[in-house]
């Protein structure tokens, strides 16, 4: 049987994902909207320097949520959105990145056809590339990534300031949540 989100049932080995205590206090957050926070870092070239956050949990009586709605300001000025879900019967991980020439977006489907598509649109371009989903591409392409740059002696396409970076903004959401305020990450000078 698969969970809410379509997703396989969880086994004795990954049920602390249902205990806040050992996920951190936050459950679709930390699942998926981190992943997507760090894409929007990266993709912006820009840190997050405020977090609203609204989700269904982080109470005393549901200390997990399940879905979250996040709104980012971002270094530049840039505002983005973020819905994280377990609950949506359309959950993917979508993203939209408009600009004042157009869009850029990519869609990919975890659960239902296992495939993907990124998608451009302006005055000038309008490209759809369609691919097949492989079994965990992303984590492949980042640990040859960080074998490469040990062996060559540089710095890792994701670093560990970068993974600094969205823990601090995690915390922020968590409070956000929890405090129903605006939140600004505490950013550890190094």
């Amino acid at each position: 049987m698969r969970g809410r989100d379509g997703s396989p049932p969880r086994n004795a080995l990954n049920q602390w994902w249902d205990a806040p205590e050992l996920i951190g206090g936050a459950s679709t957050m930390m699942g998926t909207g981190v992943h997507v926070v760090d894409l929007m870092r990266f993709v912006l070239g820009q840190e997050i320097t405020e977090v609203t956050a609204v989700t269904d949990g982080q109470t005393a009586e549901k200390p997990l949520e399940q879905i979250a709605c996040l709104t980012l300001r971002f270094s530049g000025g840039t505002l983005g959105q973020v819905t994280a879900s377990r609950l949506l019967p359309d959950s993917r991980n979508d993203f939209r990145l408009y600009g004042i020439l157009g869009r850029f977006e990519g869609h990919h489907s975890l659960w239902e056809a296992r495939t993907g598509r990124f998608e451009t649109v302006s005055e000038t371009v309008n490209e759809t590339s369609e691919y097949p989903e492989e079994l965990l591409p992303n984590y492949v392409a980042e640990i040859e990534d960080f074998q490469q740059a040990v062996a060559s002696d540089r710095e890792p396409a994701a670093t560990g300031v970068d993974g600094l970076r969205v823990v601090e903004v995690t915390i922020a959401m968590i409070e956000s949540a929890r405090t129903g305020r605006s939140v600004k990450p505490q950013r550890t000078e190094l």
